[in-house]
């Protein structure tokens, strides 16, 4: 496993009517959806760690603490920050930064933990085979 802290990723999209809360069914309003920034979040989070984690291990996200603190139009541009900020045995912990061109819309933690993939795999799939 190559991981440190400090390490960032960035990763942008458009506000579109696809993730805009109204679509999403989380407001009655054509901007950017709070389900899609937190997808955002996930994705750029997963996008750091690829290439960095041992073979056979993923991670799954256990926690997001992220305030949405602003709305963003359709057709403007967001881009999501995370830095990995600690690391506690199989735990991360990510500071998160979304921002549309007027500011930040975006802020705080994501937290994942490392597992074997094929055993988190095959213990969900178990999880009612009682």
């Amino acid at each position: 496993m190559a991981l440190d802290t400090g390490m960032k990723m960035i990763k942008t999209e458009k506000v579109t009517v696809e993730n805009a809360a109204k679509t999403l069914g989380s407001g009655s309003l054509l901007v950017y959806g709070t389900p899609a920034m937190l997808l955002l979040v996930e994705k750029t989070a997963v996008a750091l760690l690829d290439g960095h984690l041992d073979e056979g291990m993923t991670t799954v996200g256990t926690n997001l603490n992220v305030d949405h603190v602003s709305a963003s139009p359709i057709g403007c541009e967001v881009s999501c920050e995370v830095t990995l900020t600690e690391i506690d045995r199989k735990k991360l912990t990510f500071a998160v930064e979304v921002k549309d061109p007027a500011g930040v819309i975006g802020k705080g933690t994501h937290e994942r933990f490392i597992v074997d993939a094929e055993k988190f795999q095959n213990k969900a799939n178990g999880k009612f085979d009682k």
